[in-house]
């Protein structure tokens, strides 16, 4: 009989605690989940995007909500969405991200990718490629920033070594 209720006991923690912290992982989350459906609303309303797939967040000078989906004919676009504005562009006419990664790795052939993202550096979008490198001294982080449309290399932001 003791070692029935001991069981029983628990049981029911191990649930209660399961409820509890699935509980509090949906409300952390929720505000998240509000700012890509937000997102997705507003690249819906001032584009021509009918299809969302996915959503990244870039944070430059100014934050930004990166929508990838498609028009009403199946091709791809990509958007971004400030607080103020919408800005999209078609993905076949651009700098594609496997470019951009393949540009770093020749600059840089020892060099490890972390991610590629669409963004916004100054007046330019662009892609941002964010990776590391190692070397005898430690790990140095890098941001390069490579225009959208075309490529064209911008700039290097180097963080300090780690």
């Amino acid at each position: 009989m003791n070692a029935k209720r001991t069981i029983t006991l628990g049981v029911f923690i191990v649930a209660t605690l399961g409820v509890v912290l699935s509980r509090f992982y949906l409300n952390v989350q929720n505000e998240h989940w509000d700012e890509k459906r937000v997102a997705v609303e507003k690249a819906y309303v001032g584009s021509m995007m009918t299809k969302a797939s996915k959503v990244d967040f870039f944070y430059g000078d100014e934050p930004f909500q990166i929508v990838y989906g498609e028009n009403k004919l199946g091709q791809r676009l990509i958007a971004w969405v400030s607080a103020e504005d919408v800005h999209t562009d078609m993905a076949e006419e651009a700098f594609t991200e496997e470019q951009a990664r393949a540009a770093v790795l020749k600059k840089a052939p020892s060099s490890e990718i972390e991610r590629a993202i669409p963004g916004k550096l100054g007046n330019d979008y662009v892609w941002e490629v964010f990776y590391k490198t190692k070397d005898d001294r430690g790990t140095r982080y890098f941001y390069d920033y490579y225009t959208f449309k075309d490529g064209t290399y911008l700039d290097t932001y180097r963080l300090s070594l780690q």
